[in-house]
């Protein structure tokens, strides 16, 4: 079996609500773009574009597309909030674990420096035969 590099799109007749064209009605109604481009969140019609009918579900009216732009505006308004919210408390908790970070660094400096001292006073004990 081969692959054709050919990009004939002369089969993708039929158009979801959110404009990506298919092969199929059904491929086109379940089309998974929706979610994100259309401000309804799933497929309204799908349009046949040989003759600009719809075949599948409906197509809004001004007013009903309207109210879901409006709510739309309003989810991303929240969604965009929310995801600001969550980068800024990533941001705290990187800043907390670097700071944790250094702090152990800290301690284990800390601690190599004493175990150093105590090492070499023992060595200078040795030395003025106190040991």
């Amino acid at each position: 079996m081969t692959i054709s590099a050919s990009s004939d799109t002369s089969s993708y007749i039929f158009e979801c609500s959110c404009g990506e064209k298919y092969n199929s009605v059904n491929a086109a109604w379940h089309c998974r773009k929706c979610r994100n481009y259309c401000v309804f969140g799933y497929c309204t019609h799908v349009i046949d574009i040989r003759t600009g009918a719809v075949v599948r579900g409906f197509e809004p009216s001004a007013e009903r597309y309207a109210v879901a732009a409006a709510s739309y505006e309003r989810r991303l308004e929240k969604e965009t909030q929310e995801l600001e919210e969550m980068e800024r408390a990533f941001d705290a908790e990187q800043q907390w674990l670097e700071e944790v970070a250094r702090r152990g660094e800290e301690q284990a400096a800390k601690e190599a420096a004493e175990a150093e001292e105590d090492r070499l006073f023992e060595l200078q004990d040795k030395m003025l035969g106190l040991m």
